[in-house]
Formats: C-alpha cells, sequence, structure tokens
C-alpha cells in the first residue's frame, strides 16, 4: 500500500518516526511535506483524490489544523487520532483516508501504532455508506 505522510516543521521528527516505522512494516512512504501546515495537508489531499494514494498520514502540533484543512475537500474524510480505538473506528466507519497526528500530544511509539492501526483496517460499508454520502452530498 502507497501512503502519504507529511508534516510542518513542528511536527518533521514525529513525521520521521512514523514513515520508518510503516516502511519497515513494508508500507511505500510517500513523502509530501512542506514547512506550512495548509500546503501539506493539501499535497496529501490531492494525491488521494487523484488516485496516487489510498491513505495519507499529516503530523503537525495537535492535529487540529490537518483535519480541519483536509475536511473542507469535497470526498475526503480526516481523523485526527489519538489513541487506538479511533485510528482503527475511524477506518471501519467512516472510510477515512486521512488520520491527523499531533506531535505535541502523542509520543511516538504510539503515534506508529495508531498510523499503523489505521493503515491496516479496512473500510466496513453497509450501514455506514448512508453517513459517508450525505457527507458527500452537502460538500
Amino acid at each position: 500500500m502507497k501512503v502519504a505522510i507529511a508534516a510542518n516543521a513542528v511536527g518533521k521528527s514525529l513525521k520521521d518516526c512514523v514513515k520508518k516505522y510503516l516502511a519497515d512494516k513494508g508500507y511505500e512512504m510517500v513523502d509530501m511535506s512542506d514547512d506550512d501546515i495548509f500546503t501539506a495537508t493539501m499535497n496529501v489531499v490531492k494525491a488521494i483524490k487523484g488516485g496516487e494514494i489510498t491513505r495519507g498520514i499529516v503530523v503537525d502540533d495537535y492535529a487540529v489544523a490537518p483535519f480541519m484543512i483536509a475536511s473542507k475537500n469535497h470526498g475526503i474524510v480526516c481523523a485526527p487520532t489519538y489513541e487506538d480505538y479511533t485510528s482503527s473506528m475511524t477506518r471501519h466507519h467512516n472510510s477515512t483516508q486521512i488520520i491527523a497526528l499531533a506531535a505535541n500530544i502523542t509520543a511516538p511509539v504510539l503515534s506508529c501504532q495508531l498510523a499503523e492501526n489505521f493503515c491496516k483496517t479496512e473500510y466496513d460499508g453497509g450501514r455506514h455508506q448512508v453517513r459517508i454520502d450525505m457527507m458527500n452530498r452537502i460538500l
């Protein structure tokens, strides 16, 4: 699986840690970082919308800015993740394509686990697709 990863200057160290961890697990990592979090996030969004990438991870200080930026794009579902449960459930129930990680909140070891959970989890579809379709109609 090809995974885009990006970070601003604050998230660079955590991004490098997660990138190496996932690469060691066999994921093909594509770094799309930029010092500006808006540009870094939009690089990942554009790669997903263009079909080049199936999953994306964006790292900044608190995981809020990438979440807000990505979520403004039609057809993109992004979630900030801080613990194990949401890192997989957001894929299961929301078909999330991008997660945001928080360099100033979540420890590197946990962030690596969250990224792996997100990458290996598949979307359940079914009843959850109704919600995804509703979201896509409003954006």
